[in-house]
């Protein structure tokens, strides 16, 4: 089978307990023509000793080191150097399946299209590995999808650019958003969506990602200004684009996401009316867009409207965030005690 270059880049900061797991998965992939991009991103750990060890012993390994700058730094870095027709991104603390690359280009080469994406299976800490199982491709194991029908999911895999195969003629020009601490690689698939005419991807039924979230990753620690700062840049790509495929739903879903913490877990009434103030801009878009049956505009325009509506939707569908505001209520209330 033909096996053109893939370019994986994968990010480090002190990942030295986890970086040989990674990057065995993907050397010892049955897609052999790979180059694996590292890059240091200024660890204070043994994760760049690691990489030179792991260098010397293959030439497929590329390592970029570089003072700290962030992930999305570290990520942009390795853009730069990418030389495959097809780019993949993992984190160093995760793992790929042994048929990963194969797979993946595989469904992306049948269907002709320039996103592939498979799905995740998280892990715990000391869990055996879970890419045992080996995948015999058949007719059914791929489906295709638009780009509403992703952006829609409730699976969080389709929010990371990890787990996906990509045509690098989709990434011209495009880097990982600096200023922001998380969400920016959602925004950057969001703009390889974007620039995918076909409007659509290929999704694979199997698992060949292995997901490892660590307590104090980039979403836990987020705070208040992060939080806004992710509803406002799907707007501020909104005002951009004409794809509201891609960004109105995403608009929407944040914007009532942080009004929600902000009325009832985090209570910060500039927050909520910032939110407010957001949600009302979308209104006009809401109205001319074509991608939401009007039953569905309907319901997001009471939603705007009547906040109570959404804080009973959101509890009605799962009744344990009620648990959760009782725990941070008497949390505050033990705080200003203090």
């Amino acid at each position: 089978m033909d096996q053109p270059l893939i370019s994986v880049i994968i990010p480090i900061y002190n990942m030295e307990l986890y970086l040989e797991r990674c990057l065995d998965s993907v050397l010892k992939n049955t897609y052999h023509n790979i180059e694996v991009i590292c890059v240091d991103d200024g660890s204070k750990d043994r994760s760049l000793e690691i990489l030179r060890r792991y260098e010397a012993a293959d030439p497929r390994i590329v390592v970029i080191a570089k003072e700290n700058g962030g992930v999305s730094s570290a990520r942009n870095a390795g853009l730069v150097r990418i030389k495959g027709e097809y780019v993949s991104f993992v984190d160093p603390d995760d793992y790929v399946h042994s048929q990963f690359f194969e797979l993946m280009h595989r469904a992306i080469k049948n269907a002709d299209s320039g996103i592939a994406i498979c799905r995740f299976q998280p892990f715990e800490c000391g869990q055996d590995d879970l890419a045992s199982e080996s995948y015999l491709p058949d007719s059914n194991y791929t489906r295709e999808s638009s780009f509403l029908q992703i952006f829609e999911s409730p699976d969080l895999i389709f929010y990371s650019c990890c787990g996906k195969l990509i045509r690098t003629e989709l990434l011209h020009n495009l880097q990982f958003r600096e200023d922001m601490r998380y969400g920016e690689d959602t925004i950057f698939f969001s703009q390889v969506c974007e620039k995918d005419r076909s409007k659509k991807a290929i999704l694979l039924s199997y698992s060949l990602y292995f997901y490892y979230q660590r307590e104090g990753s980039a979403v836990k620690v987020a705070g208040k200004i992060e939080s806004l700062k992710r509803s406002s840049a799907w707007i501020q790509q909104l005002k951009e684009s004409d794809r509201d495929d891609i960004y109105l739903y995403n608009a929407l879903k944040w914007s009532f996401s942080n009004r929600y913490i902000y009325s009832h877990i985090r209570i910060d009434r500039e927050a909520v009316r910032e939110c407010n103030t957001q949600l009302r801009g979308l209104r006009r878009r809401l109205l001319k867009t074509n991608i939401f049956r009007m039953k569905k505009k309907i319901a997001y325009f009471l939603l705007i409207d009547y906040p109570v509506l959404d804080w009973l939707h959101r509890v009605l569908r799962e009744p344990s965030l009620i648990v959760w505001e009782k725990m941070e209520s008497k949390k505050r209330r033990q705080e200003r005690k203090e």
